[in-house]
């Protein structure tokens, strides 16, 4: 498989990611890698409801995102999505073929601090850009297709990521 988009959006399927990220990039196949709603199958069902129907859906839990996207079709193009930083650390923590990873809406919330107009980081997401920055990922922040691109450079998230 070739993963054509690694994105964190803490909303995973909606308008920005079938509208905008399905139409720009043309993907075959969208994995969801999310515990919880893997192990829930009426939120399965609504996500994967949400996708155009020419885009097959696997919902899948992390560990077994890991599997399916190192043994699947290798001329297949996927969409790989997580709802928060540390399930994307762990994907590639456990082998996912993931070398660019793209920070998408990450909304603000308890504990959390804006480091890009639409992504906020807690002290956990922080260690795990760390975690990801330490396995030569290279992050990227932006919305849509064509929108402003934020590089968040490993200095920088070593930076955030040490005590004060």
């Amino acid at each position: 498989m070739t993963v054509v988009l690694a994105r964190v959006d803490d909303r995973l399927i909606h308008g920005q990611v079938t509208v905008g990220w399905c139409q720009h990039l043309h993907p075959d196949h969208l994995v969801l890698a999310d515990n919880a709603v893997a192990a829930d199958p009426w939120q399965s069902r609504v996500y994967a409801s949400s996708v155009p129907p020419r885009i097959k859906v696997s919902i899948l839990s992390v560990a077994e995102a890991v599997n399916h996207l190192r043994t699947g079709d290798p001329a297949e193009r996927v969409l790989v999505l997580t709802s928060n930083v540390p399930a994307m650390a762990d994907l590639v923590s456990l082998g996912a073929p993931i070398d660019r990873v793209n920070l998408g809406g990450l909304h603000m919330g308890p504990g959390k601090r804006e480091v890009f107009p639409f992504v906020y980081f807690d002290e956990v997401d922080l260690k795990s850009l760390l975690r990801l920055v330490n396995a030569d990922v290279r992050l990227l922040a932006q919305q849509v297709p064509g929108g402003k691109e934020f590089r968040l450079e490993p200095a920088t998230v070593r930076q955030l990521a040490s005590p004060c």
